[in-house]
C-alpha cells in the first residue's frame, strides 16, 4: 500500500488535504442523497455513504477516490440530464486525492504510513 502514496505531509499541507476529503464526502452525500431522493430502497444509499466516510476518514483514499469517480460518472450516465457544476468539482476533488494521496491526518497514514526504527546497541545506548 505504501507505494501508493509519494508521502504523508503534515502541516498546512496535510490540513489541506483533510479539507479536500471532508469537501468531497460532503459533496458526495448532498450529490447522491439529491439524485435518489425518490428511490424507495435505503441499501442504495449504502454505497455513497460507505465512500462518504472511507473518503472523509482517509481510508484506502486512492481506490476510494477512484471509486468515487465511478459512481459519479455511473449515476450521471444512468439519471441523464445535464450534469452539475458541484459532481464536475466532486470528480476533479477526486482525481485531486487520488493522485496525492490522504496526507498525514488520515487512516492511511497511520496504517500505511513511514516508521522510525530505534536501534538499541547491546550497551543500551541507542542509534538512528
Amino acid at each position: 500500500m505504501q507505494r501508493l502514496f509519494s508521502m504523508f505531509p503534515s502541516g498546512r499541507p496535510g490540513v489541506a488535504l483533510l479539507i479536500m476529503r471532508v469537501a468531497l464526502a460532503v459533496m458526495i452525500l448532498n450529490g447522491f442523497i439529491g439524485r435518489l431522493e425518490g428511490l424507495s430502497s435505503w441499501w442504495i444509499l449504502a454505497a455513497p455513504a460507505a465512500l462518504g466516510i472511507a473518503i472523509c476518514l482517509g481510508l484506502l483514499t486512492p481506490l476510494v477516490a477512484v471509486l468515487t469517480i465511478v459512481f459519479e460518472v455511473t449515476t450521471w450516465a444512468a439519471t441523464g440530464g445535464p450534469i452539475g457544476a458541484v459532481h464536475v468539482c466532486a470528480v476533479l476533488n477526486a482525481v485531486g486525492l487520488a493522485l496525492l494521496g490522504p496526507g498525514a491526518y488520515s487512516l492511511d497514514a497511520r496504517l500505511f504510513g513511514r516508521r522510525q526504527l530505534i536501534l538499541r546497541r547491546p550497551d543500551g545506548s541507542e542509534t538512528e
